[in-house]
């Protein structure tokens, strides 16, 4: 009967504990602060779709998002282009172009997503 309680304690807070922490970021690209007012205005081009502005290329963006528990909803293209234009931002880029994305479920995460482009300045 301990035991049993002890466990079903356990796994309660295991939940309630995991419930705090929801989703990991990481990106090639260091965090640094920026206005959300410049990154909601970086642009976002998947592979095949070419910007009609002349541009140059910054540096390669590569991004990963992974939730961190079954219990949390799988992460989103919505929110992979978030964090795309979030470091787009930090480096001056005016876009993202070549934007590819890949998810499923990794060894040491309940699933992911994976988002890469190349950051680019838009010419005058």
């Amino acid at each position: 009967m301990i035991i049993a309680r002890n466990l079903l304690l356990a796994c309660f807070l295991t939940i309630l504990v995991s419930g705090c922490a929801s989703y990991r970021t990481s990106s090639n690209i260091p965090d640094q602060p920026v206005s959300s007012t410049l990154w909601n205005e970086v642009k976002i081009f998947a592979t095949g779709v070419v910007p009609d502005k002349k541009f140059k290329d910054l540096q390669r963006i590569e991004i990963s998002i992974k939730k961190l528990t079954a219990f949390h909803a799988d992460p989103t293209k919505e929110q992979a282009n978030a964090e795309l234009k979030k470091r787009a931002a930090q480096m001056g880029a005016d876009a993202v172009v070549n934007v590819r994305y890949q998810s499923g479920v990794g060894f040491m995460t309940w699933g992911y997503i994976d988002a890469q482009g190349m950051g680019v300045k838009f010419l005058d």
